[in-house]
């Protein structure tokens, strides 16, 4: 589907009743992410403007950002304001979201200003459909995983989703892991968190799919076989 020259793929697992629409946008090609359950949707990364997600009938009960950096977060208040969702961010990284810094990144987007209040989440946190709508039937978990490097806050978001045909695991991972390849560290990040981060993931099971904050899709499975950085040679043979 195309809507507004934005490329929508549509990820529907047989047994699921989640679907995941990827929407890349801008200058930068940074993905947002809706994930709809029933009627209800969480956005992941607030990238593009709300009247591009073509979402008609559904709503938005949540907005969440993997980190602070301009291209990721650049709707976040224009889509709050629109839906009325809440905003959630990881503790560390709420102070950035709301002051954030002029850096590279910022050249390619208009000035960018949003309010508090942001719900600050913590590492290990447990969140459910439910708690973005009460009345939600959708058995559904999203995992807060603390994964610094990209930046001081940054982190994974591990859905997990229970249907009568078993598990299916979907890891939401900002500008930690690609395809391939790993976010940059020089923004206001560090290469020796990185690769604790990514030790941490590693430990997830092969077939989680992989939807990071740009480019294409991949599972831990093919990250831990041909991503360089996945390698004995950075974990000191934790892999």
């Amino acid at each position: 589907m195309n809507c507004n020259n934005i490329i929508i793929n549509t990820i529907h697992r047989g047994g699921s009743i989640m679907e995941i629409r990827t929407y890349p946008f801008g200058p930068l090609q940074a993905n947002l992410y809706v994930a709809v359950f029933g009627n209800d949707a969480v956005i992941i990364d607030p990238c593009v403007p709300f009247e591009s997600l073509d979402l008609d009938g559904i709503t938005v009960r949540g907005i969440i950002c993997t980190h602070a950096h301009y291209d990721h977060i650049v709707e976040a208040e224009s889509i709050r304001s629109i839906t009325g969702s809440t905003l959630l961010a990881y503790e560390d990284e709420c102070a950035a979201i709301l002051a954030p810094k002029k850096d590279e990144l910022s050249a390619y987007f208009p000035p960018l200003a949003i309010s508090a209040p942001i719900c600050g989440l913590e590492d290990g946190d447990v969140l459910t459909a439910r708690d973005f709508s009460p009345d939600s039937k959708t058995d559904l978990t999203i995992r807060v995983l603390h994964t610094p490097g990209h930046t001081s806050g940054s982190m994974c978001l591990l859905f997990e989703e229970r249907t009568s045909e078993g598990i299916s695991k979907y890891l939401f991972s900002g500008d930690t892991i690609f395809a391939g390849s790993i976010g940059r560290t020089d923004l206001g990040g560090s290469m020796p968190d990185m690769l604790d981060s990514l030790a941490r993931l590693a430990k997830l099971p092969d077939d989680v799919i992989v939807f990071p904050g740009h480019g294409q899709s991949t599972s831990m499975g093919i990250e831990k076989r041909s991503n360089p950085y996945f390698t004995a040679l950075n974990y000191d043979d934790i892999i």
